[in-house]
């Protein structure tokens, strides 16, 4: 008898979750007007509707830019990588420099290998930092590259919105059919996210400015070392 309750219950408490879930997506759906209903709307009243068009635009190119930058530091990132290789193939070949030089038992021959040596251990060192930095810089550039695609979610919901209210406006009666608390909890839920993205920002943004500045000190200790082939950003 109890098992038979909680099967009950359980059904119950499925049934109801289904239900909001169903609701919520019937929400999100609901909270957009067909842009065909538009064209019966006087074009003096869509004038929060062409602004609102007019900031999608510049929303979408500020996601474009992100997309590009993201893209340009994978490539850098690959330079980086490959520089690493450079220095790591330069340090064993005068490792082997160096054993040929003692194998020679000339004091001059061994110090000049010693201090190659040296420095492309120090060379080393500063390409696997900038090879970090580069990651850093990447995961900085995604995050941004997201809080552009939750800022254009957020300009997209502004003109959701705007677009109802030229429509209700109007006198259509299909306004009548939508929720204005849809629109304005649509808005509310893209603006949250965006906050959340832009917290994300600062704390990559940090992290990659924290891997640059290591870098940099270890690329300038490595070229007061006189290092050769020690990795240069412009």
């Amino acid at each position: 008898m109890f098992q038979a309750k909680r099967r009950v219950l359980a059904g119950v408490v499925m049934g109801a979750a289904l239900a909001v879930l169903g609701s919520g997506c019937a929400s999100s759906k609901a909270a957009k007007v067909d842009e065909s209903w538009l064209a019966r709307v006087p074009e003096d009243q869509l004038g929060d509707v062409r602004a609102a068009q007019s900031e999608r635009r510049k929303a979408q190119d500020e996601v474009t830019r992100a997309d590009v930058a993201h893209k340009d530091a994978e490539r850098a990132l690959q330079v980086a990588k490959r520089n690493a290789d450079a220095s790591r193939l330069r340090k064993e070949a005068n490792e082997a420099a160096l054993e040929a030089a003692q194998s020679t038992g000339q004091r001059a021959d061994i110090e000049r290998a010693q201090a190659e040596l040296m420095n492309s251990e120090t060379g080393v060192t500063a390409a696997q930092a900038q090879v970090k930095w580069r990651e850093q810089s990447i995961e900085a550039l995604q995050a941004n590259k997201e809080l552009r695609e939750r800022e254009l979610a957020v300009v997209d919901a502004r003109l959701n919105q705007a677009e109802y209210k030229a429509l209700k406006k109007s006198g259509d009666v299909r306004a009548e059919e939508l929720s204005e608390a849809d629109f304005s909890s649509a808005l509310a839920d893209a603006q949250r996210r965006v906050e959340e993205s832009r917290k994300k920002v600062d704390s990559q943004s940090r992290e990659e400015q924290q891997a640059r500045a290591q870098y940099e000190r270890l690329r300038t200790q490595a070229q007061g070392y006189g290092g050769s082939g020690v990795p240069v950003e412009e």
